[in-house]
């Protein structure tokens, strides 16, 4: 069986085709970051202009690379939720349009659900295990037990990418953040500051608020000295800062805590709940420290942990197509009447 993916709900559009659940013959991307870069964030028109360019030339490239015609293809799954409005619209209208001219079944997916299907491409599923979902947008923790998924905690405000960007913005280092922390941090020393851990009501809940505020007085607080001692512009401070042991600190001390929370409720969560396996997703999952630091905690407990390779760790179309192929396996098809969603949350199954 040949299922077509279709994901274009931020700043990527892609297509993949996938041979039964496993065998990925094409993943193809098409980026729209580094029109981003200059605004320091994702412009939504800009995003769904890219998509509605894009998105033809992207499925004759995932065609092409997994040596098939269109008419091949079995199961059409498209992301129709969360993310961009615009962007969404543009990959839900094109497999709606795609299903409906082949007479193919069409199955709309969740891509946060995906992200963690991402893993078990060549890979088998375990029984039970706890998913951690860390993004741009999204950050949570939720038990799933034979297909069936309860969400245990989420993000009360800034998501781990999110505070990741914000963090970088602060110190001049440009977007989008997660990979310029990673790299600056490795310069720096991660016990020069001390964060506080946030409070929540829900012992599985996330906040990264607080530590990006605590940033921003600390910035504050250095631009306001170097300006007593050289008399020059803010701008040019904010940029002098990147080549400063300060920014290699800060880098270093907020990556230690974001990653030591994550960590600490993935790990209370799988004890909470007795299970042995831990299966990571999203963007921010691409981050070697966050890597290292919970497969070695993890390990120390008894726990596995799953990242999914690289390439599907960022918004793509080959964990689209594993996510459909296994709705569909569950009798789960959708109507032409499919909708984008902007504001989809993980569903309970």
């Amino acid at each position: 069986m040949l299922t077509l993916g279709i994901e274009t709900s931020c700043d990527e559009t892609s297509c993949a085709v996938l041979r039964g659940k496993d065998e990925l013959l094409s993943n193809i991307v098409s980026s729209s970051l580094f029109r981003h870069k200059p605004f320091g964030g994702v412009v939504p028109e800009i995003a769904s202009r890219h998509s509605l360019e894009q998105i033809d030339v992207v499925l004759q490239e995932a065609l092409e690379t997994a040596k098939i015609k269109l008419e091949d293809i079995d199961l059409i799954a498209v992301t129709h939720g969360p993310g961009l409005i615009g962007s969404l619209f543009v990959g839900v209208s094109f497999a709606k349009a795609l299903a409906y001219q082949m007479k193919k079944p069409l199955v709309g997916v969740n891509h946060l659900e995906a992200h963690l299907a991402a893993n078990f491409i060549g890979r088998e599923e375990p029984e039970q295990y706890i998913g951690l979902l860390v993004s741009g947008g999204h950050t949570s923790l939720s038990f799933h037990e034979k297909g069936e998924m309860k969400l245990m905690g989420e993000t009360i405000d800034d998501a781990a990418g999110e505070a990741f960007d914000k963090v970088a913005k602060l110190l001049g280092l440009g977007y989008p953040g997660g990979p310029i922390i990673e790299k600056t941090a490795k310069e720096g020393n991660l016990k020069a500051y001390k964060f506080t851990a946030p409070k929540q009501d829900g012992r599985f809940d996330f906040s990264f608020s607080g530590v990006k505020t605590a940033v921003r007085l600390l910035v504050e607080k250095q631009q306001s000295a170097e300006r007593k001692e050289q008399s020059v512009q803010i701008n040019d401070l904010r940029y002098a800062l990147c080549a400063m042991p300060f920014a290699a600190d800060i880098c270093a001390s907020f990556q230690d805590t974001a990653v030591r929370w994550l960590t600490d409720k993935s790990i209370d969560a799988a004890e909470f709940k007795g299970v042995q396996d831990i299966v990571v997703g999203g963007g921010v999952s691409a981050n070697n420290y966050l890597r290292e630091k919970l497969e070695k905690e993890a390990s120390a407990k008894g726990i596995r942990v799953w990242f999914p390779a690289r390439s599907l760790t960022i918004d793509n179309a080959g964990m689209i197509a594993r996510r459909g192929w296994e709705l569909y396996e569950k009798g789960i098809r959708s109507p032409l009447t499919l909708t984008a969603v902007p504001n989809l949350v993980l569903a309970h199954h």
